[in-house]
């Protein structure tokens, strides 16, 4: 099996831009057509997936990411589902600068722990 750490970033880029392509062009695609933002989305969904499998904090299990997607169901939905809820935090969170600068490169005030502490699905529809 080979595994290299040049196809898990783009793996996970194309999910990004996939998921992204579903999204209103405006302030969505905007936003993350940003380098800065949309390498913060992609560095949280790193997070959010090595904490969801733990033996993925081993570089040699995560450059094998292609892999194990292709075989764990399970890991695929919480790899959408962890760029879903970053792409709506992010936006939640910085809408005032994405809205005010459209013309000028947007540097994040978040990072990636402000997400993995904040941006947790809810559960309550009551």
């Amino acid at each position: 099996m080979q595994c290299t750490t040049s196809s898990v970033s783009q793996l996970l880029s194309d999910k990004v831009d996939s998921v992204v392509a579903a999204y209103p062009a405006y302030p969505y695609q905007t936003a993350l057509d940003n380098g800065a933002i949309k390498q913060l989305l992609l560095d949280y969904v790193e997070c959010k997936l090595k904490k969801a499998m733990p033996k993925l904090n081993n570089p040699q299990e995560w450059q094998c990411l292609p892999q194990y997607l292709h075989q764990l169901v399970d890991l695929e939905l919480r790899l959408e589902s962890y760029i879903y809820w970053g792409i709506e935090y992010i936006l939640q969170e910085q809408l005032d600068l994405v809205l005010n600068n459209t013309e000028e490169t947007i540097e994040p005030s978040l990072s990636v722990q402000d997400m993995t502490q904040t941006c947790m699905p809810s559960y309550w529809f009551g």
